[in-house]
């Protein structure tokens, strides 16, 4: 708690007023951010388009080819 209201005081400088904006803002952009993927994936749609989404994955067929050319370029 303390430590919470240390930060507050303290000045901070940010490079631009969107990182400002993000850090200021930053628990409840996460929480909604999760709750959002939350949603998507139990109505069974793509969290990256929207789009119908393969059973017991979370992306579409187009996403999850994309995804799996991208693990295997990053463990190579």
């Amino acid at each position: 708690m303390i430590r919470k209201l240390l930060n507050r005081l303290r000045k901070h400088k940010y490079p631009n007023r969107f990182l400002k904006f993000y850090h200021l803002n930053k628990k409840r952009l996460n929480n909604e951010r999760r709750s959002l993927y939350d949603e998507k994936r139990k109505k069974g749609i793509c969290v990256r388009c929207n789009d119908k989404a393969v059973s017991g994955i979370v992306f579409c067929s187009y996403h999850q080819k994309k995804q799996k050319k991208y693990n295997r370029i990053a463990r190579s």
